[in-house]
């Protein structure tokens, strides 16, 4: 088992890591009017055009009902379509305007947060990079493994 001193200290890394993104990212969408869920909901219909929102939903894990704000915002705003499922016409398809490809793209080329992103990482070899990449990816997979397996905390024994 791994030290528990150190355990914390990837722990409070991590977080300080996600939040400097978070911050970055935000900074990005609002450049472009929009919200950092908003550029994510985009960047999922351009990688898998047509998605139901209960699919948009399960793929961002968003709040059921701030994913239908998102979506009416985005649709406002011309970036998204709605059309009608032709297998189920309860269900609702989702999927990018010519404006919100481009949009899209844009913000995943010029984004400040993967500017800042690769500015940091210039610091490292690509080995290193690549061995991050790695351990992050294996780190999630155990996360998500004992995820399952342990049930919810109490509210008393809640912790950070």
């Amino acid at each position: 088992m791994a030290d528990p001193a150190q355990t914390i200290e990837v722990y409070h890394s991590l977080l300080a890591v996600a939040r400097q993104l978070r911050k970055l990212a935000h900074q990005s969408a609002v450049e472009l009017g929009l919200t950092v869920h908003q550029i994510g909901i985009l960047n999922s219909l351009l990688k898998h055009p047509g998605q139901s929102q209960k699919e948009v939903t399960e793929r961002l894990v968003f709040a059921k009902s701030r994913v239908s704000l998102h979506i009416d915002a985005l649709v406002e705003k011309g970036l998204v379509t709605r059309t009608p499922s032709e297998v189920d016409r309860r269900e609702t398809k989702l999927d990018l305007t010519s404006a919100g490809e481009v949009l899209c793209e844009q913000y995943n080329e010029h984004a400040y947060t993967y500017k800042m992103l690769g500015a940091a990482l210039d610091h490292f070899s690509g080995e290193e990079v690549q061995s991050l990449i790695r351990m992050h990816t294996e780190l999630l997979a155990e996360l998500a493994q004992h995820q399952d397996m342990n049930p919810p905390l109490t509210r008393q024994d809640d912790c950070p």
